[in-house]
């Protein structure tokens, strides 16, 4: 047994077909189910059958590559840790963060980051939260940037601030006021996320999503809020906001914000991590550096009714 073999049963099971597996490895095909074959025969235990399309993993399967995965995350770990030993920041910390973010957060910090830090490297990827929650479980990426609280098995979080919900409304909108209660609100000109994105799931603390799913004859799935911006500019109607993108809004469409009515609703956002990360010294670097560049109020939960992200995974 080797940790290559594991790692190809690994990317077997995730992938379900020998050639997608073995295309993702740079292998070849051949290669790739010879390595198997001889993982199957040194443990003594059928990994898949393949008999199934796509490949199915067997029960023991499951079970070992369980442990597998484990295994090779403490790997990665180690080398993780030798990384964090460099006083210089000269490793690499790559970083997931869901789509309805990073285009607003990572401009705030990132230069400022690696202008101080030159020898460090930043991968930001945009997974929505269940792959960015996977992916760090599996060792892809260091850690993610999602929003919490979330109770997941094999998961920590670290809160960094917290973003207040806003309206943006088209003029044709028509509020008397700069407060909008919910109730008031014509579901029917209201855009939102795409379903399983969880900032869509926040928003249906407070909307009635059903009849909205079911009353537009115009409907648009979009995991991008700049585009829901884009409509409601077009189009008319409104759409519900996190607090960092009214930051890139310009002075026009300023005036269209408008205050959710009673106590204030925002989302957490946090980091999520393995228990016993590694990279200790480049996650607290992160963090401060993201603390430090964000409005200092968002530091703050005191006044907010925080909604929960309903995040479910085992």
């Amino acid at each position: 047994m080797t940790f290559n073999q594991l790692q190809y049963a690994l990317a077997l099971k995730k992938f379900q077909n020998f050639k997608k597996a073995a295309d993702h490895l740079g292998i070849s095909q051949p290669a790739l189910s010879i390595q198997i074959q001889k993982l199957e025969e040194s443990i003594g235990v059928k990994l898949f059958n393949r008999t199934n399309s796509p490949l199915v993993v067997t029960k023991d399967g499951e079970l070992f590559l369980i442990r597998a995965q484990e295994i090779l995350n403490h790997v990665k770990q180690l080398e993780g840790f030798v990384e964090n030993l460099k006083e210089d920041f000269s490793g690499t910390l790559t970083i997931g963060i869901i789509p309805t973010l990073a285009p607003f957060l990572v401009p705030l910090f990132s230069k400022s980051m690696q202008t101080d830090y030159p020898k460090l490297k930043l991968i930001f990827k945009e997974l929505i939260t269940e792959k960015c929650v996977n992916s760090v479980r599996n060792g892809d990426i260091d850690l993610g940037i999602i929003s919490t609280p979330v109770n997941i098995y094999g998961i920590q979080t670290i809160p960094l601030f917290y973003e207040r919900f806003y309206i943006y409304a088209s003029q044709s909108e028509n509020f008397n006021s700069q407060e909008v209660h919910v109730e008031d609100i014509d579901q029917d000109m209201l855009w939102l996320l795409d379903e399983g994105n969880c900032f869509r799931d926040q928003v249906s603390d407070f909307c009635d999503l059903k009849s909205i799913r079911e009353g537009k004859k115009f409907v648009y799935q979009s995991n991008s809020i700049d585009a829901l911006i884009r409509i409601v500019d077009a189009r008319g109607g409104l759409t519900i906001l996190p607090e960092l993108t009214t930051l890139s809004l310009n002075e026009y469409q300023e005036e269209n914000l408008k205050i959710i009515a009673g106590k204030p609703k925002a989302r957490e956002i946090g980091m999520i991590l393995t228990p016993n990360y590694d990279k200790v010294r480049y996650v607290e670097l992160l963090e401060s550096y993201i603390k430090q560049n964000i409005p200092h109020h968002m530091l703050n939960n005191e006044d907010y009714d925080v909604v929960d992200p309903h995040i479910m995974m085992d």
